[in-house]
C-alpha cells in the first residue's frame, strides 16, 4: 500500500509527508518501492466500529481509534500538533471518501518524548486528538478500550484501515488483516533496535502499509497497538516484523492526557 518513490528523501521528512510506517532498509533502497495489497480483506465499518479516517486537508491522511465520544487515538507522526484545523475525522463509513459523518479536529496533543530514532524510526509515537463536536455513537461509530495486557507472543491481532493498494492511492473499502505479535527480543533482533513503547506484530506477505498508520492493532475486542512503523519493500516483508505504539505501556498518558483534553 506505498506508492512509487522516484527520490529517495530523509525518512523523517518522507514519513511525515507521506505517513508510511517505515523500515531499516528505506535507507537502502533508491528504487521502486513495490506497491503491494498485503493480505488485507474488505471489511464493514460494523466489525471494526472504533475505525476512523483521520483526513488531512479534506483527503484520507490516516487512521485513527476512537477512545470517547470527543477523543481520537492516532500516531504522533501523523499530525501537525500546531495546525488542528488542517485535520477532520470521518467515522461510521467503511469508505473513507464518503459516508458517515466528518467532524473536525479542534485540539491535538503528542507524546512529550515522541522523536524519530536516528532520523528513521518513531518513538512514543502517539497523539490524541480533541473533537470540536461529540460523536453520535452507534452501531458503526463506537469507542474501543484499552488492553489492560500485551498479548502472548504468537496472539493473532487485527490491524484495519484504507491504505494504498496495487490499484489505489487510497483503498475505497476498509481492509483488516490478521497478524500475530512477535518476541520483542525478536523483532528488536530483525530491525537491530527496537525502540520504546513498541510491540511487534507481523505475518507472512501479510500487514499495515502507507495510508493505515494511526489506525488500530486489536486484541480480543481491545485495543493493544497503534500503527507506526515497518517494512516498505515490500510491505509484508516476513523478515521485518511491523512496529505499533505500545498501548498497555502508554496507557496511563493516554488516560490522563484525554481528561485534559476532555476538560478544555
Amino acid at each position: 500500500m506505498f506508492p512509487t518513490l522516484l527520490v529517495l528523501l530523509s525518512v523523517a521528512t518522507l514519513s511525515c509527508a507521506l505517513h508510511l510506517p517505515i523500515g531499516p532498509e528505506f535507507l537502502l533502497n533508491k528504487g521502486s518501492i513495490n506497491n503491494r495489497n498485503v493480505g488485507g480483506k474488505v471489511t464493514s465499518i460494523e466489525r471494526i466500529p472504533w475505525q476512523v479516517s483521520l483526513q488531512k486537508l479534506g483527503r484520507h491522511d490516516c487512521g485513527g481509534v476512537i477512545y470517547s465520544k470527543n477523543i481520537i487515538i492516532t500516531a504522533a507522526h501523523c499530525v501537525q500538533k500546531d495546525y488542528p484545523m488542517i485535520y477532520d475525522v470521518r467515522v461510521g463509513s467503511s469508505t473513507s471518501n464518503n459516508g458517515g459523518s466528518v467532524i473536525k479536529v479542534a485540539k491535538i496533543t503528542v507524546h512529550d518524548h515522541f522523536i524519530y530514532i536516528n532520523n528513521e524510526t518513531p518513538e512514543y509515537d502517539i497523539a490524541l486528538l480533541l473533537l470540536s463536536s461529540p460523536l453520535e455513537m452507534g452501531p458503526a461509530v463506537k469507542a474501543i478500550p484499552l488492553s489492560e495486557s500485551v498479548p502472548n507472543d504468537g496472539a493473532a491481532v487485527l490491524v484495519s484501515g484504507w491504505g494504498q493498494t496495487e490499484t489505489e492511492p487510497v483503498a475505497k473499502y476498509l481492509k483488516s488483516v490478521y497478524l500475530n505479535i512477535v518476541n520483542r527480543e525478536e523483532c528488536a533482533r530483525s530491525h537491530g533496535m527496537l525502540v520504546k513503547a513498541t510491540i511487534c506484530a507481523a505475518s507472512p506477505w501479510k500487514g499495515a502499509c502507507g495510508g493505515d498508520s494511526g489506525g488500530p492493532l486489536t486484541h480480543n475486542g481491545k485495543l493493544v497497538g497503534i500503527v507506526s512503523f515497518g517494512p516498505v519493500n515490500p510491505c509484508g516483508n516476513p523478515s521485518l516484523p511491523g512496529g505499533y505504539a505500545d498501548v498497555v505501556e502508554l496507557r496511563k498518558w493516554i488516560e490522563e492526557e484525554a481528561k485534559k483534553l476532555s476538560s478544555t
